[in-house]
């Protein structure tokens, strides 16, 4: 469901109720950018890189020094001062030992196994950040919510990578349709709840196991319908809820047509229908 953050994106400009303009059409271009580009990348990079691994020889690194054939010759230019007037053991000298075992784990450990994810990282997080300053101060605060969002998943899962894709659309769905909204308007409380209940309903789009998958699907509809009836929308709340229905008839059977099990398609329906209904 590649387009499901692009889509929201979209869904938060048209919940800003705001008029059109030339303006708003550059600065929707530009949050479509960020969303696709700048955060894109650097969700990917962050979550579904293996971490863990290289930062597990780091703790170990001195003593695979000691023992490997290739890290004799490092090994051996850490017992020479690597300070010119420092004395042995003395703060200067333990800190330029560090460094250099620093530096030799990056050069032969780090850059190796997740140096093309650094560079993914860097570009994006450049490129959200030259985006963010180009479209204002809430959009460099939704820049760091991305990123703050991203490490916590990746501790969570132990910095192992892998996170299901379902995570990843859920949090750029939400904050999608939230630069969307702020690319016409300032951000309002109905069309932040919407965001957080769809964006849950998002992650039931994605490949989660079935049960899981029905419950973060159901989960998030009923909160957007409870939301809409808050927000005195009721005529919205039939249509929304026969979108929730579809994928979750058709999905066990067997022989049904392609374009009703894919819960993303009744999932962008529904964004559409509650941000206009706002």
């Amino acid at each position: 469901m590649w387009f499901l953050p692009l889509w929201a994106t979209v869904c938060g400009a048209v919940a800003a109720a705001a008029p059109l303009t030339m303006t708003g059409l550059a600065r929707l271009l530009l949050a479509l950018f960020l969303v696709e580009l700048g955060w894109g990348e650097l969700w990917l990079a962050v979550v579904a890189t293996d971490w863990a691994t290289p930062l597990g020889r780091w703790q170990r690194w001195k003593d695979e020094l000691s023992h490997s054939s290739t890290g004799d010759a490092a090994a051996g230019r850490e017992d020479r001062p690597l300070l010119p007037y420092a004395r042995p053991n003395s703060p200067a000298d333990r800190l330029g030992r560090w460094l250099a075992q620093l530096t030799s784990w990056g050069r032969m450990v780090l850059l190796p196994m997740t140096g093309p994810a650094l560079g993914s990282a860097l570009v994006g997080l450049l490129l959200s950040l030259a985006l963010s300053a180009v479209l204002g101060r809430d959009f460099l605060l939704l820049t760091l919510g991305i990123l703050a969002s991203a490490q916590l998943i990746a501790l969570a899962r132990g910095g192992r990578g892998g996170v299901g894709p379902g995570v990843g659309t859920a949090f750029r769905a939400g904050f999608g349709w939230l630069a969307g909204h702020l690319a016409f308007a300032p951000l309002s409380l109905p069309s932040a709840a919407l965001a957080g209940a769809l964006s849950l309903a998002a992650s039931g789009a994605e490949d989660s196991p079935g049960r899981a998958r029905r419950a973060l699907w159901v989960g998030g509809y009923l909160s957007a319908l409870l939301l809409l009836i808050a927000f005195q929308r009721p005529l919205a709340v039939p249509f929304v809820a026969f979108l929730a229905l579809p994928p979750l008839l058709t999905d066990p059977a067997e022989g049904t047509p392609g374009w009703l099990r894919r819960y993303g398609l009744w999932l962008a329906a529904a964004m559409l229908l509650s941000a206009s209904a706002l």
